[in-house]
């Protein structure tokens, strides 16, 4: 009873106040009295295993609520493109690691519906998937813009080209998307502006398979140019595409539940990675230049 009333800081006669109170809201006895000292009947037993489970979580929610102020613990969920999860994704995952090395990422590809899903039905904070869209439920945020570009073999008849279009790429095997992907409507509706019929040698659903393939001499494919970011594909040319279509990467967001913090503050780390390619000229060169040989 004195180290109750000390550690609660009231007096002893509250303290024993308090124990009837509970005895009687209980409707039984919480405590004996045996050889002088307070001892916890045998429900009071049972009631302390539970308390005990109860203290430590409430201990934990304490902690976790104290690591979520610092933004320096938690989870991050996205689901992105193949092409942006290999390009653009690295290098923000990397710089937001290095300065929180706690929050967990986790990082789903799949395709552009597949990324829509996941995001309507608030599977992921946020998913990273490339223009022309299908319908959606999603707010959609623009975060950067480049043109499509052609690949092809250095050895190729086209290759000492900077320029190419539709017409240019009709004698040859193309390797290219279905109409049902975005990338495929996108690219057939060009060729279809241009009176030349979009004749399709190879079907592929990623552009790292289309340019592989580019590579090894089996076709000419006009493809996003998020996937030549990082120069990979040494041993391809890669054209400027006219006329200029531009494919945006975009930032899906659910309109149902808002952003934690850690995803918010990913995000923003993105938009810079993003800005420091743009500043480096990666971005905007992409589809302008012969590429490496």
């Amino acid at each position: 009873m004195t180290s109750a009333a000390h550690a609660l800081g009231i007096s002893q006669p509250a303290v024993s106040m308090m124990l009837r109170e509970c005895s009687r809201e209980a409707g039984f006895p919480m405590f004996v009295r045996k050889q002088g000292r307070l001892q916890p009947t045998a429900e009071t037993r049972v009631l302390l295993a539970e308390l005990e489970r109860v203290f430590d979580g409430v201990d934990r929610i304490g902690r976790l609520i104290e690591d979520m102020g610092d933004t320096h613990v938690g989870s991050i969920q996205i689901a992105a493109t193949a092409t942006l999860a290999n390009n653009i994704l690295p290098a923000a995952v990397a710089a937001f690691q290095a300065s929180r090395p706690r929050i967990q990422i986790t990082i789903r590809t799949t395709d552009n519906p597949g990324v829509i899903q996941s995001v309507v039905r608030d599977e992921v904070d946020l998913g990273l998937a490339l223009s022309p869209l299908a319908q959606h439920d999603a707010r959609a945020v623009e975060l950067c813009t480049a043109d499509l570009v052609v690949v092809v073999n250095p050895t190729h008849p086209l290759a000492d080209r900077t320029v190419v279009e539709a017409a240019d790429l009709a004698p040859y095997p193309l390797i290219s998307f279905s109409r049902s992907q975005p990338l495929g409507a996108l690219v057939d509706q060009v060729f279809r502006q241009a009176g030349t019929p979009r004749r399709v040698a190879i079907e592929v659903n990623q552009s790292s398979v289309a340019c592989a393939l580019a590579r090894a001499g089996a076709g000419v494919s006009v493809i996003d140019p998020f996937w030549l970011i990082d120069a990979r594909e040494i041993g391809i040319v890669c054209l400027k595409f006219v006329p200029k279509t531009a494919l945006s990467a975009q930032i899906l967001i659910s309109r149902s539940s808002s952003l934690s913090r850690p995803a918010r503050l990913f995000l923003a780390t993105l938009r810079r990675t993003v800005q420091s390619l743009q500043a480096q000229g990666v971005l905007n060169e992409v589809g302008t230049s012969p590429g490496a040989r």
